[in-house]
């Protein structure tokens, strides 16, 4: 296989903005765990924050939480573990695009959860929960957007310090 094929085996480091690899392989993966342990240790909890206290939890749907948290597992296994491991950006580039599909399902829910986009368009009914929820989210998509398009990204042979044209 030739090289330009195969995986960059750089550092991170070495292809991605610190400030991205801080977002996506601590910010993240801290978030999203103590997400996961909310959704699987106490799921009438989440429903209560997700719905601003509109949801009934019923022990016949604790299956659904348990997905929810195994989603969300695999997406801090991915940001902590994988991600780390690889500096070449055309991976970046290809997790952050899956996760991103995540993401959007993720928003939309959000605004389900609240009664639709109308609803949670409403920002003086947002809850603490719902700007906390917002901060967070907002902070991971917007760099998965960056490292999708390419923004700031250092493209080259090991050590060239070249830059994405995007950046």
């Amino acid at each position: 296989m030739p090289s330009a094929t195969r995986l960059s085996t750089l550092p991170a480091s070495a292809t991605i903005p610190f400030a991205y690899r801080l977002i996506l392989t601590t910010i993240g993966p801290i978030v999203a765990l103590a997400g996961a342990a909310l959704v699987l240790l106490s799921p009438a909890t989440y429903l209560a924050v997700m719905t601003r206290h509109r949801g009934t939890f019923t022990t016949d749907s604790a299956f659904l939480y348990t997905e929810v948290g195994g989603s969300v597992l695999y997406f801090t296994f991915v940001e902590a573990v994988v991600l780390r491991c690889f500096g070449d950006a055309r991976l970046w580039r290809l997790v952050c695009s899956g996760m991103l599909l995540s993401d959007a399902a993720y928003c939309h829910s959000v605004a389900q959860a609240v009664g639709g986009w109308a609803s949670y368009g409403r920002i003086e009914d947002w809850t603490v929960e719902d700007y906390l929820q917002f901060m967070t989210t907002g902070l991971m998509v917007l760099t998965r957007i960056l490292v999708v398009l390419g923004v700031g990204l250092k493209t080259g042979s090991a050590g060239s310090g070249q830059h994405s044209k995007r950046a």
